[in-house]
């Protein structure tokens, strides 16, 4: 059978389309197959001068102690063979150093370390730098009972989030009277909530975007509670330790809850290597 050069021209044009086509579509396949899960190691800074004081810290900046930085870098260890694609820490030196620490510790400190403010600690406005025993039974008030443990027992896992917000309430009444402008002033659960997630989803569009892998993020005790408060049920509001980590895994836009929240198994791991 013969075939013009028109035909001919036509049927060369058709197959490399469909060339393209497959060409194309192999590409994609190969592309999808190769990225891996988004995991974010969403971990609290190490032990500070204002934890070892019992000071209200929020957005203030108190450093690490010398145990702080310890801890730090046995988290690091533990987290040793665990390759990061990405890193962000809170706008305080506190997460920040933390951050660091870990990141050189378990052989990633080539890792640049994000910064956001969106991932800083809930500010308690007028409260910053008080003495939690001081403001225990004026805070504890709030809700009407006698002190912080009665507040913490009845509340139970909503604690932290109607801790947050007895400092709003507070602070919106001016109970310090002080001078502060309404942006300085305490944060409502919901605003920290709000903050959190946001950054959090973010983070993981932006790490999926470029092929997943894991990403480490640090941030505060009551930051990180009031954000896991509105993700998964497995949620009960035990306290948060420092170094802890919490693994999040990113599927189908969404962020869900990934073996033990505030785990300490990485820094104990680390504690132990360095012995």
């Amino acid at each position: 059978m013969k075939f013009g050069k028109q035909v001919l021209g036509v049927l060369a044009v058709t197959a490399g389309a469909v060339a393209m086509i497959g060409g194309t579509t192999t590409a994609q396949a190969k592309k999808k197959t190769t990225t891996k899960p988004v995991t974010i190691y969403l971990t609290r800074h190490g032990e500070t001068t204002g934890n070892v004081m019992g000071r209200v810290q929020g957005w203030s900046d108190f450093p690490l102690t010398k145990n702080g930085t310890k801890v730090a870098n046995d988290l690091g260890r533990g987290l040793k063979g665990k390759k990061f694609v990405a890193a962000y820490a809170g706008n305080l030196t506190r997460q920040q150093v933390t951050a660091k620490h870990a990141l050189k510790y378990s052989g990633n400190k080539k890792v640049k370390v994000n910064v956001s403010k969106y991932l800083r600690e809930g500010g308690y406005g007028s409260f910053e730098g008080d003495s939690i025993a001081a403001d225990n039974a004026l805070i504890a008030g709030v809700y009407g009972f006698k002190n912080g443990d009665e507040m913490m027992a009845k509340q139970g896992k909503n604690y932290w989030t109607k801790l947050q917000d007895a400092y709003y309430k507070l602070d919106k009444k001016n109970s310090q009277k002080t001078k502060l402008v309404k942006a300085d002033r305490a944060e409502s659960s919901k605003q920290v909530e709000k903050r959190m997630a946001k950054e959090m989803k973010t983070i993981a569009k932006a790490t999926k975007k470029r092929g997943g892998g894991n990403v480490l993020v640090v941030s505060s005790g009551m930051s990180i509670n009031e954000y896991l408060s509105t993700v998964t049920k497995k949620y009960k509001g035990t306290p948060l330790k420092n170094v802890s980590v919490t693994k999040l895994v990113y599927k189908n836009g969404k962020l869900s809850v990934s073996g033990n929240i505030g785990s300490m198994y990485y820094a104990n791991k680390g504690a132990k290597l360095a012995k």
